[in-house]
């Protein structure tokens, strides 16, 4: 039997522990008190936040089509884990590096993040969409064309966000260093090339899961590979 079918209470429990611990790394992270200068944007100025938010619902739907085996919700999982996992793999390709090199860029002196809440938030949903992904999924139903206006969607409208969030002139400061720049400009340009990341994302992990299933599939023995198609 196939384990890339809904109600496999292997990835069924793994994505129950996960909602459980992002969503208490959620409620901890709103929980802050936040420097003055970022205090008046509250805690949803923060793309961690949101694609946090955005993959416990994408648990939470996953949770419930394994526990029930209801084909509809494992669709609609399956429909919307892509952009989770592309916001989630951009999160932590950008937070990562910066926080062991150059934290500076993402964090100030005002502002500490606990290790246990910084790697429920920026690690483990990254790891488990992945785990989901690669070892448990059916092929992405997101076509390349709806992902590209999903992702390019949501950085216009987190960029629109900031902008309504983020009073500049009153003092405050973006939540990332690398977004306080001169222009306005310079700015959207970023958030272009946030948004061309995550759909960059979106096309190699899409690759990589057709270079390790069909590698999988390749290694059964011709009696295996009948069993797994009927």
């Amino acid at each position: 039997m196939s384990r890339r079918v809904v109600g496999n209470p292997v990835i069924g429990t793994i994505t129950a522990i996960s909602l459980i611990i992002g969503g208490w790394g959620l409620l901890q992270i709103t929980g802050f008190e936040l420097p003055e200068n970022l205090a008046g944007a509250g805690c949803w100025q923060f793309l961690t936040n949101l694609s946090l938010l955005y993959t416990l619902l994408v648990f939470a739907i996953g949770t419930l089509a394994h526990m029930f085996q209801s084909p509809v919700l494992y669709s609609l999982k399956n429909y919307l884990h892509p952009i989770a996992l592309a916001l989630e793999s951009v999160v932590a390709l950008v937070y990562w590096p910066l926080r062991l090199f150059k934290p500076q860029l993402i964090l100030t002196r005002d502002f500490f993040l606990p290790m246990d809440v910084d790697l429920a938030i920026h690690l483990l949903p990254v790891v488990s969409l992945s785990i989901d992904y690669f070892l448990f999924m059916p092929k992405w139903l997101l076509s390349h064309t709806s992902a590209f206006l999903f992702v390019t969607s949501l950085a216009m409208g987190y960029y629109l966000l900031l902008k309504q969030l983020v009073d500049v002139e009153n003092g405050a400061i973006y939540p990332y260093q690398f977004l306080n720049v001169d222009t306005e400009l310079e700015r959207i340009v970023i958030f272009f090339i946030v948004g061309l990341t995550g759909f960059l994302q979106y096309l190699f992990l899409q690759k990589l899961y057709d270079v390790i299933v069909d590698g999988e599939y390749n290694k059964l023995t011709d009696n295996e590979k009948i069993k797994k198609t009927t």
